[in-house]
């Protein structure tokens, strides 16, 4: 399996390259779903920095249905989305949990999903796989993800 050669698991299906000269292409991407579909959680990550204490860090994430994430926000980082294969709904709220936008995201279309920190949002896979490119600014603490029901919004 190529993914274990470029990468070391840190966590359950968290993954942490070696180095950042990686290539990625079909094989590395479908070792990816694989290992999200042993997952119970339906998700698995490579991550191209290779500690969470890197100030820029590139991941790629591999999701099979059913997955909805919970509603969170970062509030110290800004976050990008690039689907590469599959679909996938991105979705923002307010502080109330009111939907404020829903943006499909399909693999190929040149398309990315963006937020701000701080923004309440989360995703929704609508077929049977979806990977995309995450890209955020580090380091990642135990703070960096903030999920809606905790904030009390």
């Amino acid at each position: 399996m190529k993914l274990l050669q470029i990468a070391t698991q840190t966590k359950n299906q968290i993954f942490h390259s070696h180095s950042w000269n990686v290539t990625v292409d079909e094989e590395l991407i479908s070792d990816l779903v694989f290992q999200a579909r042993k997952n119970e959680n339906n998700k698995a990550r490579l991550c191209l920095h290779s500690r969470p204490e890197e100030v820029m860090q590139v991941t790629y994430l591999a999701f099979v249905a059913p997955y909805e994430d919970k509603v969170h926000c970062h509030p110290y980082r800004a976050e990008v989305l690039i689907p590469i294969i599959g679909e996938a709904e991105a979705r923002c709220f307010d502080d109330q949990g009111n939907v404020l936008k829903i943006q499909t995201m399909r693999g190929g279309s040149g398309e990315s999903f963006s937020s701000s920190s701080g923004t309440w949002h989360s995703l929704k896979v609508i077929s049977s796989e979806f990977v995309m490119i995450e890209v955020g600014e580090g380091p990642f603490r135990a703070d960096s993800t903030v999920f809606f029901n905790k904030k009390g919004g």
